[in-house]
């Protein structure tokens, strides 16, 4: 990361990536819900939801990586 010029701005890509990924799930909420318990698996769309839900698992991992190399390490006194 110390090579980015802007690490910052690299942050707030990474962040609205994730919302933008979460959003998709968020939309995906009434199809889900509206899911008859009693239709055949083989019926849905898994494709689609493994898609989704992989992206927003992409996205949530590469923001937590940026953040865990942002932020400052603690130091810690040995003794």
């Amino acid at each position: 990361m110390s090579e980015d010029p802007n690490p910052l701005l690299a942050f707030k890509h990474a962040w609205a990536g994730a919302v933008a990924a979460s959003e998709a799930v968020r939309e995906m909420a009434p199809a889900v819900a509206a899911i008859d318990l009693h239709q055949p698996r083989e019926t849905l769309d898994w494709e689609t939801y493994h898609r989704i839900v992989l992206a927003q698992s992409n996205a949530v991992m590469a923001l937590r990586g940026l953040i865990e190399q942002l932020r400052p390490r603690e130091t810690t006194i040995e003794g």
